[in-house]
């Protein structure tokens, strides 16, 4: 027997323990094939998802994992919210639960202006109240911010990398500083970096951060009091020291935030990785509108306009009422969480700010709230056929035979959306290198994942007639479908949860 069959023997063979067992194998040359079981993968990934709920893809909590949040948000009104301060807050808020999902005790040390930020959505009567499910906030705790203030002055004035000037006649002068006389406070970042072999340049640190005031002029610089905020919220953790922080920042920003990473690493004794999620600027497309002087609240109120005007073009009179206003509500709301969380952070978003840019022409968001409602609609008008006797009742898993499943769109669903879905959810996060301050988190791959799953979703059900005649011999492969399409519901929902987005069951 040549080495290759025999290896795919020998797989097979132990593969029966394996989760997703090995259903056979082709040899040739030095070429070794394996083949799923489909029954057996179709049949024990939907119990999965059926067993795990809204949990699924998410990974059980860790002792010492936690995570604290912060961004470079500063306070501010709703109205006077702008558009990269929006993205800024709804960023912050995937971050956030991507951490929890991934096993992280999440704690947020900016909640207050986060919250103040997102809550432009209940002006305007959105119900996309942003749910912050296992994460804690910081923000609404008080602390004794002065003896935070004197602690950290202590470990300046006696650290070997702070130079101040103390009122003497040699002005240019930076010389050992002492808390109480110092008129002028600072740490020397070049040379802090350079001891703790921090990378610099490129993916590091930027190479222009040299001095970090903390205090100028007799006032305490923004740096210092921010840090003096975190380590603030770091005391309150007590026992549950952070094991990363993750800043969540604009471009024009990121220079502050790291001077903040490097203030906190010093004086807060503080050797974890820190790593920062930096996103572009948000501006308009070429000739579709200008972003200049249009507010996050403007934005969103001319979203709300153009999905109303869109529904009632497609809907005609029967968009009206109380049921109507929440859907385009809840509509509009994950369109733009879709429009501001879909690119890579890094790179600028650009809206189509134009009369014809209503959310509906949008293949992204909209595209994907259509299919998850199109999916309830399903499921409801299946469950009021099953009470007028049009069809029986859906069977459990264990008496549906899901080997009906034959199509090769039902397999690509599987494969390519349900069964790695959990994998997805844990490669937004990676791992942090406390050398540098590049982020590993990629907080766009469950936009991309929601918009490739609805593209093939639709294909699927364009093509399918799920629900059938009313004949018994054509039910099983329907119940197999209903089993499918109510997985793929699921996955759905829990991604777009991700997103803080509250799916509408109907469009």
């Amino acid at each position: 027997m040549p080495m290759v069959t025999m290896l795919g023997d020998v797989i097979q063979k132990e593969s029966v323990a394996w989760n997703l067992p090995i259903g056979k194998f082709a040899a040739q040359a030095d070429t070794l094939c394996l083949y799923l079981d489909k029954k057996v993968t179709f049949k024990k990934c939907f119990h999965e998802i059926l067993n795990n709920g809204a949990d699924y893809g998410k990974m059980p909590g860790q002792a010492g994992k936690v995570a604290c949040v912060t961004s470079s948000l500063l306070p501010t009104t709703p109205s006077a919210v702008t558009l990269s301060q929006l993205r800024t807050a709804l960023l912050s808020l995937h971050v956030e639960k991507l951490l929890a999902a991934n096993g992280f005790q999440v704690y947020n040390s900016n909640g207050g202006c986060q919250s103040s930020v997102l809550s432009l959505f209940d002006v305007v009567a959105l119900d996309a109240a942003s749910s912050a499910g296992p994460v804690s906030s910081l923000h609404e705790e008080t602390a004794d911010v002065n003896s935070v203030r004197d602690k950290l002055l202590e470990v300046a004035s006696s650290s070997p990398f702070t130079v101040g000037n103390q009122q003497t006649s040699q002005a240019d002068e930076m010389l050992p500083v002492s808390k109480d006389k110092a008129t002028a406070m600072a740490i020397d970042a070049k040379m802090f970096l350079e001891h703790q072999k921090l990378r610099r340049g490129g993916q590091g640190y930027d190479k222009n951060i040299g001095l970090i005031n903390i205090k100028v002029a007799e006032a305490w610089s923004s740096v210092f009091e921010q840090v003096v905020t975190l380590e603030a919220a770091r005391e309150r953790l007590n026992d549950k020291a952070p094991s990363v922080v993750v800043h969540v920042t604009a471009v024009g920003r990121q220079f502050h935030q790291q001077q903040v990473d490097l203030l906190w690493r010093l004086l807060g004794n503080l050797p974890i990785p820190q790593t920062h999620v930096v996103h572009g600027r948000v501006a308009s497309q070429k000739d579709r509108g200008n972003v200049n002087g249009l507010s996050a609240a403007d934005f969103v109120k001319l979203r709300v306009e153009q999905m109303k005007e869109a529904s009632v073009v497609k809907y005609g009179d029967h968009v009206k009422g109380e049921g109507w206003e929440k859907t385009i509500g809840v509509t509009t709301s994950g369109v733009i969480k879709f429009e501001l969380l879909g690119t890579t952070p890094i790179l600028n978003v650009k809206l189509d700010l134009s009369e014809k840019g209503h959310p509906l022409n949008n293949k992204g968001g909209s595209f994907v709230l259509y299919n998850y409602a199109r999916l309830s609609t399903l499921f409801q008008h299946f469950e009021e056929d099953v009470e007028i006797e049009v069809y029986p009742e859906l069977p459990s898993l264990e008496d549906t035979d899901v080997g009906l499943l034959t199509e090769q769109e039902e397999w690509a669903l599987l494969f390519n959306y349900l069964l790695p879905f959990p994998s997805i959810v844990e490669g937004c996060v990676g791992k942090f290198d406390p050398s540098t301050p590049e982020s590993s988190i990629q907080a766009h791959k469950i936009c991309m994942f929601l918009k490739d799953l609805s593209r093939d979703l639709s294909l699927y059900y364009g093509r399918v007639h799920v629900l059938v005649e009313s004949r018994e011999h054509l039910f099983p492969v329907m119940f197999a479908r209903l089993h499918l399409l109510q997985a793929v519901k699921q996955v759905m929902g829990n991604a777009l949860a991700l997103l803080d987005i509250t799916p509408p069951t109907q469009m």
